[in-house]
């Protein structure tokens, strides 16, 4: 389906700007197929819908075993490669500290931390053979890093199947790429300014490749006693890090990476991967020597 013609479609999901951009003709019909499955995900995975899939399923479970379906099972086996690989920095258990956050609103953040983190991380759950099984009945999962990621990864899937020969797809600068522009160039994004969102810091070519960058000065995240980043971790987002920027082969791998490279710049990535930080002092930095011990 290769075209001389553009196509763009927007639309907002997962509480962010969504933007498909497709070098085909007749492309609307894709494009709605895409926005059509990124609602689709958003809906199935919401934590904050007790009517979810993920909620009915998974976080009220009657038991410690979870029988998946085929998309879960592949989402949650991706997950826990990536999580094991970032030594388990990247966490989708943090949602056992946000239900017990919305059921006793006024314990500060550190008696949250220290009554719910026996239930969390990479031992308190695993996968076997379709089944997900918890250790503890407290354990929730929050999707909200994922999904949105997979969610790209997902469009440029029906992308591909359509026979397109370029796009980019862009939700709320989880970005991902695939094949080319009209004139044979790559694409090339920007990265902002931490300090000025309105600006770019620095831009770089995309060659069927993903770009997340995770940030902690725009979302934040509200405790009895205190506010934080909306990227939570026991011990906090590094303070020399504003921000992390990965590029990668998939949206999923890459955002996984930027979140935890923000809480740990120091943390070994595969030689696949290409990051950058932006640190307190608006310096770009393509490794982590900077970072003060």
């Amino acid at each position: 389906m290769s075209s001389n013609l553009v196509y763009v479609h927007r639309f907002t999901a997962m509480t962010v700007p969504c933007e498909v951009i497709l070098f085909a003709d007749e492309a609307e019909p894709l494009a709605l197929a895409i926005e059509d499955n990124t609602r689709r995900l958003e809906a199935k995975y919401n934590f904050h819908d007790k009517d979810s899939w993920l909620s009915r399923q998974i976080n009220s479970r009657g038991s410690d075993r979870v029988e998946l379906d085929h998309e879960t099972w592949t989402i949650l086996r991706l997950v826990r490669q990536y999580c094991e690989a970032t030594q388990g920095i990247f966490d989708i258990t943090i949602g056992s500290l946000k239900y017990l956050k919305a059921c006793q609103p006024d314990l500060s953040r550190e008696e949250l931390y220290l009554s719910i983190e026996p239930y969390m991380g990479l031992n308190s759950w695993s996968l076997e053979g379709m089944n997900l099984s918890f250790t503890h009945s407290q354990t929730r999962f929050d999707l909200g890093g994922v999904i949105k990621e997979y969610s790209v990864d997902q469009a440029v899937d029906l992308v591909k199947a359509a026979g397109v020969t370029g796009a980019l797809i862009n939700f709320g600068g989880d970005i991902r790429t695939f094949g080319q522009k009209l004139d044979g160039n790559p694409f090339v994004v920007a990265v902002l300014n931490p300090k000025d969102t309105q600006k770019p810091f620095f831009s770089l070519p995309l060659n069927n490749q993903a770009l997340t960058t995770s940030a902690h000065y725009q979302r934040h995240y509200q405790f009895s006693d205190g506010q934080t980043s909306h990227i939570l971790a026991k011990g906090g987002v590094h303070p020399q890090v504003l921000s992390s920027t990965v590029v990668a082969d998939t949206a999923l791998e890459a955002g996984i990476y930027s979140t935890a490279l923000t809480i740990k710049p120091t943390l070994d990535v595969p030689d696949s991967i290409g990051f950058a930080f932006i640190d307190d002092k608006l310096t770009l930095h393509q490794d982590a020597e900077f970072i003060q011990s």
